[in-house]
């Protein structure tokens, strides 16, 4: 059940026609942290299209994000999900049909980054991406970005909070480190254990 919220919400940051009001900011901001081919080097964030659930041959792609150039991003999201069977290869192939093979990426977004099954990603080009990392610090500029529309940015911080429990990351570092350090002592060793 997360899966398709956690879907919806980001499909609307990265909507440039989003209730954000931002334009293209968020997604431009996303698509310039992607290691993304030469060939998306003027992708329109502007004018992107963003779908989700949007239906390819066989299945629902999760966030199906392109341009009037014919560039697509496809983001496969699982959270607390298994593999479809040959999910990204079915994926790869309507892309490849819809887009041709140097205008597309396929994304596979997961807490912390997990490839995907051997079945649904072998032989596929693909990138693996994070809440944890890449989402997290993705949303982190989109705050900056949002410094002047302070709804937005309480938001996104608001959503950030939520990705670090659900990333296990909710405790800083400082508070960290000081539990490591405090049940690591010699006498602390057992009731650690």
């Amino acid at each position: 059940h997360y899966e398709n919220m956690h879907s919806a919400i980001l499909a609307e940051f990265l909507n440039p026609k989003g209730s954000h009001g931002l334009k293209g900011r968020f997604l431009e901001a996303f698509v310039n942290q992607l290691t993304l081919p030469d060939s998306f080097n003027d992708f329109n964030c502007d004018n992107a299209k963003v779908k989700t659930e949007a239906p390819s041959e066989n299945g629902r792609i999760d966030i199906f994000i392109y341009d009037n150039n014919g560039r697509a991003l496809i983001i496969e999201n699982k959270i607390y999900a298994g593999d479809q069977w040959e999910q990204l290869k079915r994926y790869d192939h309507f892309a490849n049909q819809k887009c041709g093979k140097l205008n597309y990426r396929i994304f596979y977004l997961t807490p912390m980054g997990s490839a995907p099954s051997e079945n649904s990603g072998g032989g596929v080009d693909y990138t693996q991406i994070s809440y944890a990392d890449d989402i997290i610090k993705w949303l982190e500029r989109c705050v900056n970005l949002s410094a002047r529309f302070p709804l937005v940015r309480e938001t996104i911080i608001q959503y950030i909070n939520h990705l670090n429990k659900l990333t296990n990351q909710d405790m800083d570092k400082i508070n960290q480190d000081e539990l490591v350090k405090i049940l690591s002592k010699p006498e602390n060793i057992e009731s650690a254990i």
